[in-house]
C-alpha cells in the first residue's frame, strides 16, 4: 500500500519532460545543437580547403594539425548523435561527447596560438595569406576559442538540452543522425587524402611546403 502511494506521488510530482520519451523543445534544439557543431566544424575545414585548392596555398604542419583538432572537437556530439539514433541519450553520454568537444578545441586553441605567437613580432609577415586581416591560424585560434565556449554551454545546460528520446521521436533528426556523421567521415577523409598530397611517401613534411611532394617525385 505504502509502495503504490509512493510512486504515484512521484509520478505526480515528476517534471514534464523529464522522463524517457519525454524529450521537449529544448531536448530536440540540444541534438540539432550538437549536429549543427559537426557540421560548423566541417565548414571551417571547406573554407581551409578553398584557401590550399583554390588559392594555391599549402598548409604547414601545424596548419594540418589544427584541421585535425577540428575533427577531433567534432567527434564527441558526432558520437552523441549516432548514439541518439538507437534510443535516449543519457545525462552521462551527452557530458562525455561534450566534454571530449571541449578537451580538443582547448588543445586545438594551443596550436593556434603557438603558431600566431611564433609570427606575432614585427617585421614576420605571417605565414600564407590572410582573411580580413588576420592569417588562418588566428582565425583559427578565435574558432577554437568559440568552440570551447559554446561546447561548455551546453554542458552547463545539460538539464535542458540533453536529447533524451528525441533523436528517436523526431524523424527529422534521426535522419540527420544517419548524415551527420558521414559528413564528418568525408572531410576526415579528404584531410587525409591532402595530407598525403603534401607529404608522399616522406616520413617528414617540410616546415613551409611550395608543393604537393607526391606529384613533384613521380
Amino acid at each position: 500500500m505504502n509502495t503504490t502511494i509512493h510512486t504515484t506521488t512521484t509520478a505526480a510530482t515528476a517534471p514534464e519532460g523529464a522522463g524517457p520519451g519525454r524529450a521537449g523543445l529544448t531536448h530536440r534544439l540540444g541534438l540539432w545543437f550538437a549536429h549543427a557543431y559537426v557540421i560548423g566544424m566541417c565548414g571551417t575545414l571547406a573554407g581551409a580547403y578553398f584557401f590550399q585548392f583554390g588559392l594555391g596555398e599549402y598548409p604547414c604542419p601545424m596548419c594540418l594539425l589544427q584541421r585535425m583538432f577540428f575533427l577531433l572537437s567534432a567527434l564527441g556530439p558526432a558520437w552523441i548523435a549516432v548514439r541518439s539514433r538507437y534510443g535516449a541519450v543519457t545525462a552521462r553520454e551527452w557530458a562525455g561527447g561534450w566534454g571530449w568537444a571541449v578537451v580538443a578545441a582547448l588543445s586545438g586553441a594551443a596550436v593556434s596560438a603557438s603558431q600566431t605567437l611564433m609570427h606575432i613580432v614585427p617585421p614576420d609577415p605571417g605565414y600564407a595569406g590572410a582573411l580580413f586581416g588576420l592569417h588562418l591560424y588566428t582565425w583559427a585560434l578565435i574558432a577554437f576559442v568559440a568552440a570551447a565556449l559554446a561546447a561548455g554551454a551546453a554542458l552547463f545546460l545539460t538539464p535542458w538540452s540533453e536529447p533524451l528520446d528525441a533523436g528517436t521521436a523526431s524523424p527529422a533528426l534521426h535522419r540527420a543522425a544517419a548524415l551527420t556523421p558521414w559528413v564528418l567521415a568525408a572531410f576526415a577523409a579528404s584531410n587525409l587524402v591532402a595530407c598525403f598530397l603534401l607529404q608522399g611517401f616522406h616520413w617528414q613534411m617540410p616546415g613551409d611546403p611550395t608543393s604537393y611532394r607526391l606529384f613533384s617525385d613521380l
